[in-house]
């Protein structure tokens, strides 16, 4: 049983060791566009200008979702939403003109048909990934927590849980052993975006390992019409003597009227 458990622990060493090593993330970084890239506007009334400062002219307003061609980063910058941002060179059309890196998008993903943007902020040490979508001539935005901001998006469907359209998730990366590796589920509801779960996995070298998880009806090992909630941990205590302390906390959820119900860390309390 011991060695069985440390082959365990093992496999989530090296599992999360691998996720570290594929450290590529799709966002690629705040404001760092490239030339040639194809951006869209994240902000609404963007202004387009002559010139990369904010007293130089405006050639023309942007809506939120319009794209533009990176042609140059400058060296010039503007603090906005707590970072400092560059300005770009970028072609609109028939249009040359400068716009700054923070209002435009990092990234586009599109879940049934709806396109969804997204921006970083912060506030004191806490960073903000913000996420618009328009929806019947109005824009919607939802503002969440990052842990970090090494992170790929990711659509994915239903995964067969009833009444959802499909889930956004944004999954951590890490190339160290220790930071956070986990993820953000998002699932849409009423033009919204909700915030169903912040999930956590640490590793620390041989010693730790703290893992949550969301299992899908459509995953292996999935219910039908639920929602699987499973978190591990363990720990090393002698390793000469393959001595682990293993702990397992699982819990059924369904998804009902715009929440994951109950809710996943909430205790029950003693009748």
């Amino acid at each position: 049983m011991k060695a069985r458990f440390y082959i365990t622990l093992l496999v989530y060493i090296f599992t999360f060791s691998s996720i570290f090593s594929q450290h590529n993330p799709e966002h690629a970084g705040f404001g760092e566009f490239q030339p040639g890239q194809q951006v869209y506007v994240f902000g609404n009334e963007v202004q387009l200008r002559t010139a990369p400062d904010t007293s130089s002219d405006v050639l023309q307003k942007l809506k939120i979702g319009e794209w533009v061609k990176i042609i140059e980063i400058t060296p010039n910058s503007w603090p906005y939403n707590g970072f400092e941002s560059p300005f770009y060179k970028v072609k609109y059309n028939e249009m040359t003109g400068y716009i700054l890196g923070g209002l435009l998008s990092i990234q586009r993903k599109t879940l049934k048909g709806t396109h969804y943007y997204f921006a970083l902020s912060k506030q004191g040490n806490t960073v903000f990934l913000n996420i618009r979508h328009v929806q019947d001539g109005t824009y919607w935005e939802k503002k969440t927590r990052l842990v970090h901001t090494d992170f790929k998006i990711s659509v994915l469907g239903d995964k067969g849980v009833p009444n959802l359209d499909g889930i956004l998730f944004v999954d951590y990366l890490s190339n160290t052993e220790d930071r956070e590796n986990g993820g953000i589920y998002l699932f849409p509801h009423n033009h919204m975006l909700t915030e169903v779960v912040q999930l956590s996995q640490v590793s620390e070298a041989g010693n730790y390992y703290h893992s949550e998880n969301l299992i899908f009806p459509d995953d292996h090992g999935g219910i039908p019409d639920k929602i699987f909630y499973k978190k591990e941990q363990g720990k090393n205590l002698d390793a000469s003597s393959n001595w682990i302390q293993t702990a397992v906390e699982t819990r059924e959820l369904s998804w009902v009227d715009g929440k994951l119900i109950p809710k996943y860390n909430k205790k029950v309390p003693n009748p």
